[in-house]
C-alpha cells in the first residue's frame, strides 16, 4: 500500500475515548473512507490509542458500544494504524491489549508519513 495513491487518506485522531459527543465519530469516519474505498491511515496521537482498547466496558459509562469497531477497519480496506512507539510501550507494560496491530512511529516519522497522503483529516 503506497501513501501517495489516488485514494489515500490519513485520518489523524487526538481525542482519547468517550470525549465526543458521539462515541463513535472517529471509528465512523473512518469506516466510511473505507467504503468509500480509501486507502486508510489512522494516526493516534499520544493518548488518543486507549480508543483502541479492547477492555473498556461501554455500558458503564452508559455510551454505545463503538471502539471495539476499530478492528473491523482493516477486514473493510486498505488500512495502517500508527501510534507513537512511547504510547504503545506503555499499553505493553499495563497490558492493556488493543484490537487492532499498530505500527510504532516517531513523531516526526508520523508527520512525514502523513504528509504523503494524497487527502488528511484531522478527528
Amino acid at each position: 500500500m503506497t501513501a501517495n495513491s489516488h485514494s489515500s487518506l490519513a485520518l489523524i485522531v487526538g481525542s482519547p475515548p468517550y470525549q465526543n459527543r458521539v462515541a463513535r465519530a472517529d471509528i465512523d469516519i473512518a469506516l466510511a473512507a473505507a467504503a468509500l474505498d480509501f486507502e486508510v491511515h489512522v494516526y493516534f496521537l499520544g493518548h488518543a490509542i486507549f480508543q483502541l482498547a479492547a477492555d473498556r466496558k461501554t455500558t458503564d459509562a452508559m455510551l454505545p458500544v463503538g471502539y471495539r469497531a476499530w478492528a473491523s477497519l482493516p477486514d473493510l480496506a486498505e488500512a495502517r494504524v500508527y501510534a507513537e512507539q512511547q504510547w504503545l510501550d506503555f499499553c505493553k507494560k499495563s497490558r492493556l491489549e488493543l484490537v487492532m496491530q499498530v505500527e510504532a512511529l516517531s513523531p516526526a516519522r508520523m508527520k512525514l508519513a502523513w504528509r504523503s497522503c494524497l487527502h488528511v483529516l484531522v478527528l
